[in-house]
């Protein structure tokens, strides 16, 4: 063990190793094989997850899923649009569309 006077900047920084649980998620490889693909114009894609699969996949907030697709969406420059929302029965709807054709 040693102590050295350092700055902040030259402080070793903690990187973040974990691996999210929506990326380890089935329904996370297929959402993002058909974003891959593309999606033609008025095309949507949707992930619904139940309580069953919160649970089973310990997601415990609509927000921290849209987060990282709208992160993944911005990160490849896609030009798509999310939307999301709790459902009554319980769980939640992630969508992603593409742009129709302007009236």
């Amino acid at each position: 063990m040693a102590f050295i006077r350092t700055t902040v900047d030259k402080a070793p920084k903690l990187t973040r190793v974990r691996v999210p649980r929506f990326e380890k998620t089935k329904e996370w490889a297929e959402l993002r094989a058909a974003l891959d693909q593309g999606l033609k114009p008025a095309e949507a894609v949707a992930v619904i997850f139940t309580e069953r699969d919160m649970l089973r996949y310990r997601i415990t907030n609509r927000r921290t899923v849209t987060r990282y697709v709208k992160q993944y969406l911005e990160a490849h420059k896609l030009p798509y649009h999310l939307k999301s929302w709790d459902l009554r029965s319980g769980g939640f709807n992630v969508v992603v569309d593409s742009p129709g054709p302007r009236k």
